[in-house]
């Protein structure tokens, strides 16, 4: 998944994805999952939204980000 081939294009691909959201959680202290989302649609575009649940997870396997379950939302670990 997180292994590139001639297909992956850069720019949609879960590791541009997880700069992003790491970026955007680094500015705002907490985001609801969609807030999140629709910052992600707006500014990578509507292909982006294929991987946005895998860099959530890589993210949060990594110890990067915390999901509050009370806002449906995630938090930046720093």
């Amino acid at each position: 998944m997180l292994r590139p081939d001639r297909h992956t294009n850069p720019d949609f691909s879960v590791i541009n994805l997880s700069a992003y959201i790491l970026n955007k959680l680094n500015a705002h202290y907490a985001l609801s999952y969609d807030s999140l989302l629709r910052k992600v649609i707006d500014e990578l575009g509507e292909n982006s939204k294929e991987n946005y649940p895998y860099a959530l997870n890589f993210l949060f396997l990594m110890g990067k980000i915390e999901y509050q379950q009370n806002s449906d939302g995630f938090k930046l670990i720093k």
